[in-house]
C-alpha cells in the first residue's frame, strides 16, 4: 500500500471510530462494544490461576471494551492496566469510563500509535492486541511490533491477538464491491503464517478464524464490512 492510500485508510478508520465513540456508550447493547471478547477474559483467567497481580497492556484499547473488564477483575489487587490508542476520543473515553466504573486507580490511558509504541522489556504479564495489528503500515511493521511485544513479556505471559483478515467491503444499497480502506489487508492464511513464525517457541493456546460481518458508516454510503476474524493466543514458555 502506498503512502497516500495508507493515509486515506488511516483517516477513514479514525473517522469511523471517532464518530462511533461519540455516538455509542461502552457496553451498549447492539454494538460491538457491548461486551469484551470471551477469549480475552478466558486468557486473563488462565493467568490468574497462578498469579494474582498482573501488569496488563491493552493495545488499540478504544474506550475500554477490554481495559475496563480486565481492570474490574483486578481491582482488589496492586495490578496495573495500561490502555493505548491513537485517538483522542478513545483516550478521553477510557479515562471517563475508568472513573465511572471506579477502576481509575489501576488504569492508565496513553495516546500512541501501536506501530511506534515503545514497550519496556520484561514488563507485562498479559498483552491484548485486538483489532489493531491490521492497522500497521506493512508486514514488516507488524512483525517489528510483535517483536517489541515479545521482548516486553515476562516468562509465562500471554498474548491475545485478534485481526481482521481477508477483508471485503460493499455498499449496502447497491451491493457494489469497493476497495477496502484498511491499512494492512492480509489474507487469513498469510496472517496465520506470519504469527506462527513470529511466535515460534511460544505455546499456542488458541487459534481459530470465523467469518464476521458488520455494517459500517465509514464512507459516503453505508457499507458492509466482511472479514475472517483471526483469534490467536500464545504463552511465553
Amino acid at each position: 500500500m502506498g503512502k497516500q492510500q495508507f493515509e486515506a485508510a488511516r483517516q477513514a478508520e479514525a473517522g469511523y471510530h471517532s464518530n462511533f465513540y461519540k455516538n455509542n456508550e461502552l457496553f451498549e447493547d447492539g454494538t460491538w462494544m457491548s461486551r469484551p471478547m470471551p477469549l480475552v477474559m478466558e486468557m486473563l483467567e488462565r493467568l490468574l490461576v497462578h498469579k494474582k497481580e498482573l501488569c496488563v497492556l491493552d493495545l488499540g484499547c478504544g474506550v475500554g471494551r477490554h481495559t475496563i473488564p480486565i481492570a474490574q477483575r483486578l481491582t482488589e489487587t496492586k495490578s496495573q492496566v495500561i490502555g493505548v490508542d491513537l485517538l483522542d476520543e478513545a483516550v478521553n473515553g477510557l479515562n471517563k469510563y475508568a472513573k465511572q466504573y471506579e477502576v481509575n486507580h489501576i488504569v492508565r490511558a496513553e495516546k500512541a500509535d501501536v506501530e511506534h509504541y515503545q514497550v519496556q522489556p520484561n514488563a507485562f504479564d498479559f498483552i491484548a492486541a485486538c483489532s489493531c495489528l491490521e492497522h500497521t503500515s506493512s508486514k514488516k511493521a507488524l512483525l517489528e511490533t510483535v517483536e517489541r511485544l515479545k521482548a516486553g513479556t515476562r516468562l509465562g505471559g500471554i498474548h491475545c491477538i485478534t485481526m481482521s483478515t481477508s477483508v471485503e467491503e460493499k455498499e449496502i444499497q447497491t451491493g457494489r464491491q469497493i476497495e477496502p480502506l484498511i491499512e494492512l489487508n492480509l489474507s487469513t492464511s498469510e496472517a496465520i503464517t506470519l504469527l506462527e513464525q513470529a511466535y515460534k517457541g511460544w505455546n499456542i493456546l488458541f487459534q481459530e478464524h470465523v467469518t464476521q460481518t458488520i455494517q459500517e458508516e465509514k464512507y459516503d454510503e453505508p457499507t458492509e464490512f466482511r472479514c475472517e476474524l483471526l483469534r490467536f493466543a500464545v504463552q511465553k514458555d
